[in-house]
């Protein structure tokens, strides 16, 4: 007997199906080699766009350090260098540089409540407590915690000793807690450690943080440039120094004798502690640069 015939219906199917097989399995490696080549573009557009804005934020700092650097030099032509916000560093910068935009802006250290002065004690507790106060910290309302309860607790996080003040927290406290750690007992170098203390919350941080700087403790405030709350923690009139800022600041330190006199200088009667004539100068060592640089989406080298 002759064998029968293999049915060719079977075999069409077959090598359909193969076919069919085939062509899905390459157009899945297509789709997933576009799409891989798509994400690769994507990941190095950005970085090239992440490496232009740090390039920037540079060309930012190079300016700030030239502004400066033409202050300085003008100031060593006066008899008393001084620095106030009438001057060229004080304008904010924001320009154009490629497919980006950068934005820059000089502060005053200077100009604000210099925490780090609460290691020397004195009348510095009791203007940080004016501040605080001004400022209503603590911002939670139910808290139980005062401005003399937060500004003891910052003072035992400076000083020290381990000898805790009214309403204050030294290592025996912090200890208890999980985790557990010590306070600094030096001068703070960062706002972040203020989160540290126990009663300071982030919120009261966010409204502490424009009105305070950290800077060696002897450094002065200058009265040119100080903030309006910085100010009235210190017991100064704000209403009648703020008109000489705008015009030009007080030009040589004998402008600032009469600040611890109430019936002569800009002393708020009744505020407490009295001005102390140490505290105050005219100049400036210490900046602080704020910059930003953003990109276009569509970056292109």
């Amino acid at each position: 007997m002759m064998p029968y015939p293999k049915p060719r219906a079977r075999q069409s199917g077959t090598v359909i199906i193969t076919v069919l097989m085939l062509i899905a399995v390459a157009t899945y490696l297509a789709v997933e080699m576009t799409y891989r080549q798509r994400i690769d573009i994507t990941r190095t557009g950005t970085l090239l766009a992440l490496s232009q804005s740090e390039e920037n934020v540079k060309s930012a700092e190079a300016l700030a350090q030239y502004v400066l650097t033409e202050d300085f030099l003008a100031d060593l032509k006066k008899t008393e260098p001084t620095d106030n916000l009438e001057e060229q560093w004080t304008t904010p910068v924001q320009t154009a540089l490629g497919q980006g935009i950068i934005e820059g802006e000089i502060a005053d250290l200077q100009g604000r409540f210099n925490i780090n002065r609460l290691q020397l004690g004195g009348t510095a507790i009791d203007q940080f407590q004016n501040l605080l106060g001004n400022l209503h910290i603590p911002s939670n309302s139910s808290s139980s915690l005062t401005p003399t309860s937060i500004a003891s607790r910052v003072v035992d996080w400076l000083d020290d000793d381990h000898n805790p003040g009214i309403d204050g927290h030294e290592d025996q406290e912090y200890l208890l807690l999980d985790p557990a750690y010590t306070a600094a007992d030096r001068i703070l170098v960062d706002l972040s450690e203020l989160m540290l203390i126990a009663g300071i919350t982030r919120e009261d941080l966010d409204i502490l943080a424009p009105h305070v700087a950290l800077l060696p403790p002897g450094a002065k405030l200058n009265v040119n440039t100080a903030t309006d709350e910085t100010l009235k923690a210190y017991c100064l009139d704000v209403n009648r120094i703020a008109p000489i800022q705008s015009s030009g600041g007080y030009e040589k330190a004998a402008d600032l004798v009469d600040f611890p006199d109430p019936a002569k200088g800009p002393q708020i009667n009744g505020c407490l502690p009295v001005p102390d004539l140490t505290d105050f100068g005219l100049e400036t060592n210490f900046f602080l640069l704020k910059a930003k640089a953003s990109q276009s989406k569509s970056y292109t080298p």
